[in-house]
């Protein structure tokens, strides 16, 4: 998508998306990927070098490596002025000897640690008013308070909502130690769920259908993604534009011009939710040219016959009228996958994984890497190995864990309880519901906002009606920031911001792709006003609940270092080493030694042994036959129709500024959010609805416009960015999470979340819908 028409040049050695089309592969991977003022690691000074300190970016939960500039504040006290990458890193560079940068959201920690918008103590309700308190005092008011909702209600009646937090304790003394058997994990009912929970089940793993081996690869999908400016840490993004530079044919396929479609050889801007007929159509091509990896199939799969059947007759010309492709360029593409496999891959995720629809789509989709054998083998889709981290809890303390959350009943996953998707995913759209009907009393949440992520309604209420929040009898939660959430707590818990607290991660998908790795940093600073590091506070409060036994660690340091005492290294280690240490090798088709991720020996093209029943209640729900085997099932079957009130389907994006709400309330990102879109000399601060010329044109709608989206279940306004950059009939809010409503009506932007309703989901996976049948019309002049 074109979001800026204007040459004008970033003087400060970072890509923006002004510059991002006309600077090289190599000059991009010189700078940082997506963002203005991207800053590198250098060579430092020894006066530089005793004023440094390092940490890992959590911005969007990747662990970049930072190095971090301090100065003396002649208060005898050092602060953060600037941060820049680590060269080599395994998340913030392209691998060995490249450098290391950060993108706008890690750009963004300095400020957002010493941002005056944060939560600065601890508050606790007291005559119905949020008051400051001690430590002390609130962590002995939230014992107290769950003492007691355990006495009156029990621990099964409370739901813990763990977001991006970076304590790994919350659940631990929630579910473990308390009894709460309820959790709502993030971010597979919001994010990805319909092809993370599909790729689970069919074998290649929830998050494997995003990871390419680049190095390797001859041939890239990027399907439903923009690696450019949603990348999983800037590894990725460097790493497929390398990958292009050597030759790799790119093809992005999304109904939105995005950055990584300018970059491509191929963008096919298909109709929404007609992936799966696409995808369909590549196998018939695939199979019938006997391109596919007929060994893998015969020796490493279940139910190709069934697939085999379900592609018969789905011809490009067949998909085309359902996609609105070419059939040509379908036939294209598949036959450039199929002959470059195994050394080819798919990169997918929120394109197939937020609609009601999508689950069969996502079939289809992991059904390809399947079909063509490129699991786990050079070029495909990579299976990185992790350097594995010890149990801190069986190396420092001395009392064994227990688990009294088992015997407690969930209500979240209980079918019987009617609030579970078929597959038994936590659904927290629900949740209302269920405080409605006296199953959930309660709610303890870390750096989550439900509010804002499902039906905003349920959750607040209207003027004449009270929300689940209101209802509840006890809400606790952590946080960095105020939100609806946290204004309607009565317990809250200011946390650090990540250059204030020890960081440490373990391998996974990165830089190195037959490398495991670790990243680690001690806090940088201080922790800013009357705040705590997570770890402290959930350390605090289960100390205050009497769980001293488990919480041993005189600080998070110490609970790191038994983390990597298996390795035989400590934080100061990983310090000496600017944060990351590589800890051995990995190899290729682990499938072979250690099976595939359902746990079965087999690749499963067919669910039929894994989840049959589900699929005929949703049969018997839909009125029509959905098979376990791979299928087309139309648009609208499971989701939204459009209508001719509403015409228009609204799709979501993130932007390289935005993550998850983390930034939201910071005054860079927002500008630079507003220069990318054009917009930075209007007053706004928001997000924008993305519309093609004739969509716009038709409502008499101008770029800059303010615009009201509506729904069958709510409305919202925002501006208008308008242009040829996405398919006619198609709408996107770039990027989602803003607009807070009743509690922050100062704020610019739209919530698109309050769009849908609580019925609105996927009932496999538990996805919320965000592919929602909308209207626009124009509510104000230019801003």
């Amino acid at each position: 998508m074109s979001k800026s028409t204007s040459e004008t040049e970033n003087t400060q050695g970072g890509l923006t998306r002004r510059t991002l089309l006309k600077t090289s592969a190599a000059g991009a991977l010189a700078a940082g990927i997506g963002g203005t003022a991207v800053q590198t690691s250098g060579a430092a000074t020894d006066e530089q070098s005793e004023n440094t300190a390092y940490g890992n970016c959590w911005q969007c939960h990747k662990l970049c490596g930072m190095e971090v500039t301090l100065e003396e504040n002649g208060e005898g006290s050092e602060v953060a002025t600037e941060v820049h990458g680590i060269d080599g890193h395994p998340r913030g560079s392209a691998g060995e000897g490249t450098k290391g940068t950060l993108c706008p959201k890690g750009l963004s920690q300095v400020e957002k640690a010493y941002s005056p918008k944060r939560i600065k103590e601890p508050y606790v309700r007291k005559d119905g008013e949020l008051t400051a308190v001690s430590w002390d005092e609130a962590f002995e008011y939230a014992a107290d308070k769950l003492e007691t909702f355990k006495e009156e209600h029990g621990a099964e009646s409370l739901v813990e909502f763990h977001g991006w937090g970076t304590a790994g304790t919350f659940s631990t003394l929630f579910g473990n130690l308390y009894g709460c058997p309820n959790t709502v994990p993030h971010p597979t009912p919001t994010c990805f769920g319909s092809m993370a929970v599909t790729g689970t089940l069919m074998g290649l793993g929830g998050g494997n259908i995003r990871w390419i081996d680049y190095e390797n690869t001859e041939y890239v999908l990027v399907w439903g993604r923009d690696v450019l400016e949603t990348f999983a840490g800037q590894w990725e993004a460097k790493q497929l534009l390398r990958a292009r530079e050597r030759g790799a044919t790119i093809v992005t396929i999304d109904p939105v011009y995005t950055e990584t479609a300018k970059k491509s050889d191929k963008w096919l801007p298909i109709k929404p939710r007609t992936d799966g007929a696409l995808a369909l159509a590549m196998a018939n091509v695939i199979i019938e040219e006997e391109l596919y990896d007929a060994e893998f199939v015969e020796n490493y799969t279940h139910g190709f016959d069934a697939y085999k059947e379900a592609v018969e007759g789905k011809t490009p010309e067949w998909a085309a009228e359902k996609t609105g492709l070419d059939a040509e360029v379908i036939r294209e593409v598949a036959l450039g996958f199929g002959r470059a496999a195994p050394n080819a891959g798919i990169t997918s995720w929120t394109g197939l994984g937020q609609s009601a629809d999508h689950q069969k789509g996502a079939q289809n989709l992991v059904a390809l890497t399947g079909l063509v054998g490129n699991i786990d083998r050079p070029g495909g889709q990579r299976w990185f190995g992790s350097a594995g981290l010890s149990d801190p809890f069986e190396v420092g303390c001395e009392a064994e864990l227990p688990n009294n959350a088992e015997g407690n009943q969930c209500y979240l996953t209980d079918p019987e309880a009617g609030y579970a998707s078929l597959t038994k995913k936590p659904v927290q759209n629900n949740v209302p519901e269920m405080v409605d009907n006296g199953d959930v009393n309660g709610m303890v949440y870390y750096y989550r906002n439900p509010v804002t992520d499902g039906a905003t309604q349920e959750w607040l209420g209207t003027d004449e009606t009270e929300g689940a929040l209101d209802k509840m009898d006890l809400v606790i939660g952590i946080d960095a920031f105020w939100s609806e959430t946290t204004k309607k707590a009565d317990v809250v818990f200011p946390e650090s911001s990540q250059l204030e607290k020890p960081m440490l991660g373990s391998g996974g998908y990165g830089a190195y792709n037959t490398e495991a790795w670790v990243t680690g940093s001690k806090a940088a600073i201080e922790p800013q006003w009357n705040t705590k590091p997570g770890f402290d506070i959930i350390q605090g409060l289960g100390r205050a609940m009497g769980y001293d036994d488990y919480f041993v660690w005189d600080s998070k340091e110490a609970y790191i270092n038994d983390q990597l005492s298996g390795l035989d290294l400590t934080l100061d280690d990983l310090e000496d080493e600017d944060t990351y240490v590589l800890t051995g090798e990995f190899g290729y088709e682990k499938w072979k030694q250690g099976g595939f991720a359902n746990g079965k020996d087999q690749f499963m093209f067919d669910l039929d042994q894994l989840i049959a029943k589900p699929y005929e209640k949703l049969s018997e729900q839909v009125g029509t036959e959905i098979e376990t085997g791979p299928q087309w099932v139309p648009p609208g079957t499971i989701g939204d129709e459009l209508s001719e009130e509403y015409p228009l389907e609204m799709l979501d994006a993130r932007t390289v500024e935005f993550s998850h709400g983390g930034d939201q309330a910071l005054t860079k990102p927002l500008e630079q959010l507003a220069e990318s879109y054009d917009h930075e000399h209007a007053d706004y601060r928001g997000n924008y609805l993305v519309m093609h010329t004739e969509d716009a044109a038709a409502r008499d709608i101008e770029d800059g416009d303010m615009v009201t989206i509506s729904s069958d279940h709510g409305e919202a306004e925002l501006m208008a960015f308008v242009t040829e950059g996405i398919r006619p009939g198609a709408v996107s809010v770039e990027p989602y999470g803003f607009g807070r409503g009743s509690i922050q009506p100062d704020e610019d932007g739209a919530n698109n979340m309050i769009l849908n309703s609580p019925d609105q989901i996927d009932p496999i996976s538990g996805e919320i819908d965000r592919h929602i049948a909308i209207s626009v019309t124009k509510s104000g002049g230019e801003n």
